[in-house]
């Protein structure tokens, strides 16, 4: 028998938590053995052929990175931002897409200074494809720029979902009053920028506290 890995290493190859990983297991998706002491591990092999490294009928050798991004700290502590990347990458395993690297944000998507997109980019030669959710994932606008300068290094992008997504009113109206404060400080000075996100804010929080019970459904 090959070398067995803990849960926690073969979560992290597979780019689940432990957690879904042993509902898998429990489910016989993935074939797991116990040691003396009763923990849990899994053997490489089944972890690569899970991958679809054994199978080359299905491996296209692609090299991709994945990027995943939610606006708000509270969105990725209510696990928004992990179930998006298994998502993504059950989607590659599926596809038989190498992922290289998984890069994560909390970043609003008109946030022009991303830590973890300037790295993707920065290495960006290294892959043939990166792998999304949705296209305004990468920017709320100006994504065409994006695209352009990708493919000008061969590189593609690929939305899993292709459909239109509507935010939800929170990321929506967070990212007007950034547009609007913006034009409004270069228009009339810092000052008049910052009363006017204050009165939007304001606005905003009143028309919350007038329809909560009509949002408590939305979600990223």
């Amino acid at each position: 028998m090959s070398r067995l890995i803990s849960i926690a290493q073969a979560s992290e190859m597979l780019g689940v938590t432990p957690k879904t990983l042993k509902i898998w297991a429990n489910e016989d998706k993935i074939k797991s053995y116990r040691t003396v002491g009763k923990h849990r591990r899994f053997r490489i092999e089944d972890i690569e052929n899970f991958l679809g490294e054994g199978s080359q009928s299905t491996k296209t050798n692609k090299d991709v990175f994945v990027y995943c991004r939610v606006s708000t700290k509270k969105q990725a502590d209510s696990g928004n931002l992990q179930r998006q990347k298994e998502r993504l990458t059950k989607y590659c395993n599926e596809k038989g897409y190498n992922i290289l690297h998984i890069y994560e944000e909390v970043a609003s998507g008109l946030n022009d200074n991303r830590r973890e997109l300037a790295k993707m980019f920065k290495n960006i030669e290294e892959v043939q494809c990166i792998v999304v959710e949705y296209t305004d994932t990468l920017a709320s606008f100006g994504f065409n720029y994006i695209k352009n300068f990708a493919k000008y290094t061969g590189v593609e992008i690929e939305a899993v979902e292709q459909k239109e997504k509507f935010w939800n009113n929170e990321e929506m109206v967070k990212d007007l009053i950034r547009v609007v404060t913006c034009f409004s400080a270069r228009l009339y000075g810092a000052r008049g920028g910052k009363k006017l996100k204050r009165v939007i804010a304001e606005l905003e929080t009143e028309r919350g506290g007038n329809s909560e019970g009509n949002n408590e459904g939305s979600s990223y």
